[in-house]
């Protein structure tokens, strides 16, 4: 193509490279995707038994303040789970339900800030951190649940 060379030659001497974005920067910007998707992954809810509560600060509130009423929880008190079918469900909070709830809740974020790190540790030894792939690698959410059951998820309704 003889007819392009003097183009090529002009692009050639005044071509600048882009400037290649830092490793420490590429890996910050991963590392906060990580963080939200684990923070995002603390509001999904806690199962225990069969049924799925609700994880948002609120509800965390209430339940530590249920467990901490202990005996004096009011007789009858029914309290709705994040269960998807058939909604809504409503079990009957008692003691040992609202320490569940709440030791439930200290062991999923246990479990998905531990693999927030692990996340973070393999991003970290990659050569390309914005290539890595942290979608994978969490522990089962109600939102897993969902689309394994064919149902469609949406968190903002929590």
């Amino acid at each position: 193509a003889a007819q392009y060379q003097g183009m090529i030659a002009e692009v050639g001497a005044t071509y600048v490279p882009p400037v290649p974005i830092p490793l420490t920067e590429r890996q910050a910007a991963v590392w906060e995707a990580i963080k939200s998707e684990r923070d995002r992954r603390a509001s999904l809810g806690v199962k225990v038994g069969s049924h799925w509560f609700h994880s948002d600060q609120k509800s965390r509130t209430q339940q530590v303040g249920l467990a901490l009423l202990g005996a004096r929880i009011p007789a009858g008190l029914q309290w709705k789970t994040l269960t998807l079918t058939p909604p809504p469900v409503f079990v009957a909070m008692k003691p040992a339900l609202a320490q569940a709830i709440v030791a439930a809740t200290a062991a999923s974020d246990t479990a998905i800030f531990t693999a927030a790190e692990a996340h973070r540790v393999a991003m970290e030894a990659s050569a390309a951190p914005q290539d890595y792939d942290f979608s994978v690698g969490w522990p089962t959410s109600i939102e897993d649940e969902a689309h394994e059951a064919g149902i469609q998820f949406d968190a903002r309704v929590l």
